[in-house]
């Protein structure tokens, strides 16, 4: 009678050999092995909190900022650009920037660039980025800030979607 190969593993290759190979193949599962269960669960869960706000900005060498509120319902409607980016941020290391871009009267004194990103129903997120645009009328009432981005040079905007939508 024919005796089948319950095991499925290659010809010439022992149960343990292709179980091996198997799992080394996910850096996940071997971190896992070195650091255990708990420790895993929290790098990976810092390293997915690491600037992912639903709405969020960054600019210069500042990590992403919370945006609280502001416009961007008007920017991520895919119309025209409006003329100003008005948002309320939570404060931070880059409050000082803000404050001092917003009292300059250098026109030289500008962000660069100004990266935009909010999330978009279940699945899409919208990046936008802003080339020189002056920081205007900063204030702030302790844990929040709001100011404007006005006279920028050029809008882009990026969508990207996972999926299909539910």
């Amino acid at each position: 009678m024919f005796q089948r190969d319950r095991h499925r593993s290659a010809p010439g290759q022992s149960r343990s050999q292709s179980a091996l190979a198997r799992r080394s193949a996910s850096p996940v599962l071997a971190l896992q092995r070195a650091i255990g269960n708990r420790g895993t669960t929290r790098l990976i869960a810092r390293e997915r909190n690491k600037g992912t706000l639903p709405n969020g900005v960054k600019f210069g060498k500042f990590p992403v900022i919370e945006v609280k509120e502001g416009n961007l319902a008007d920017w991520s409607s895919g119309k025209s650009a409006p003329d100003e980016l008005t948002v309320a941020t939570t404060k931070g290391k880059h409050s000082k920037e803000l404050k001092r871009l917003s009292e300059s009267k250098d026109r030289k004194d500008r962000i660069d660039s100004l990266e935009l990103q909010t999330i978009i129903g279940e699945n899409s997120w919208l990046k936008i980025t802003i080339k020189n645009g002056h920081v205007r009328d900063y204030s702030d009432d302790g844990k929040t800030e709001s100011w404007k981005l006005v006279d920028f040079d050029n809008v882009a905007r990026e969508k990207t979607s996972i999926g299909k939508a539910r």
